[in-house]
Parts: structure tokens; C-alpha cells; sequence
């Protein structure tokens, strides 16, 4: 009898350890996977520069980039109805941008990020300000830089 306990208690000892790993596992990938303000601007950037609003969406405060993105969707669409093959020629150019990040800081619990957009000897500086949504990193505004 004594026997069956131990090996009993040694297998549920092992379970548990097992769960408690993958558990903790679970938890260090689920930090990993949240994505730092930086790489949020990337992203976002070169979402609008393939035309992917729904992707662009997912990464930005829809209301407060309301106005900047409907500008860019009526660029977008409005070279598509003259020439598809410019819209062609200018995606391509801007998915090949190289992005770099200039500088972020923190201020008031929003980070700013300074980034250059350089595209076929085209040199654009922006300034993005993000907020910490629920499901991490928001855009909520872009501008010029100064």
C-alpha cells in the first residue's frame, strides 16, 4: 500500500509541476509579446503604407486619428481612381521606407516617439504620441515633427 501512495504522490507532485510551468511559461510569453511603443510605430506606419486601414485601425486610437486617417484612406483611394499603377509604384516605394527611430520619452504616461520615414531620397521626420491601451501600445496622434 505504502508503495502505490508514493508512486501516487510522486505523479501528482510531477503534474503539478508541470502545470505550474506551463503556467509560468504562459505568463513570460504573453510579456514577450507585448510590443514596445517603437515597433508600434513601425508598424502602424507601414500598415497605412500598404493600404491596410483595418491593420492601421488596430493600432491606433480610432477617434482621436479619425481625422488623419480618413485624409490618408481619400489619398489612398483618390490615386487608385486616377492611375492603380502610381498607386503601385508608390506602395512599393513605401514598403521598401526605411523607418528609424530618432528618440522616445516618456511624458504624462504617453510616450513620444521621433521617427524618420526615408523612401527613394525622400526624408520625412514625424512625431507619434501613444497611450497604453488595453491591449497595449496605441497611436493617438501623429505629426510633423518640430
Amino acid at each position: 500500500m505504502n508503495r502505490k501512495l508514493i508512486i501516487y504522490s510522486v505523479a501528482a507532485v510531477m503534474i503539478i509541476g508541470a502545470m505550474t510551468a506551463a503556467i509560468l511559461l504562459k505568463d513570460n510569453d504573453s510579456k514577450k509579446a507585448e510590443t514596445g511603443p517603437e515597433a508600434v510605430v513601425e508598424a502602424f506606419s507601414r500598415a497605412l503604407a500598404a493600404g491596410d486601414f483595418g491593420k492601421a485601425a488596430e493600432l491606433c486610437d480610432t477617434i482621436s486619428m479619425a481625422d488623419y486617417m480618413d485624409r490618408y484612406r481619400k489619398t489612398w483611394e483618390s490615386l487608385h481612381k486616377k492611375d492603380s499603377s502610381v498607386l503601385g509604384i508608390a506602395s512599393s516605394i513605401l514598403k521598401d521606407a526605411q523607418i528609424s527611430i530618432e528618440g522616445t520619452e516618456k511624458k504624462d504616461g504617453h510616450r513620444i516617439v521621433r521617427y524618420t520615414i526615408e523612401t527613394a531620397g525622400n526624408t520625412k521626420t514625424r512625431t507619434a504620441t501613444l497611450k497604453k491601451g488595453e491591449k497595449g501600445w496605441i497611436v493617438e496622434d501623429v505629426t510633423d515633427a518640430i
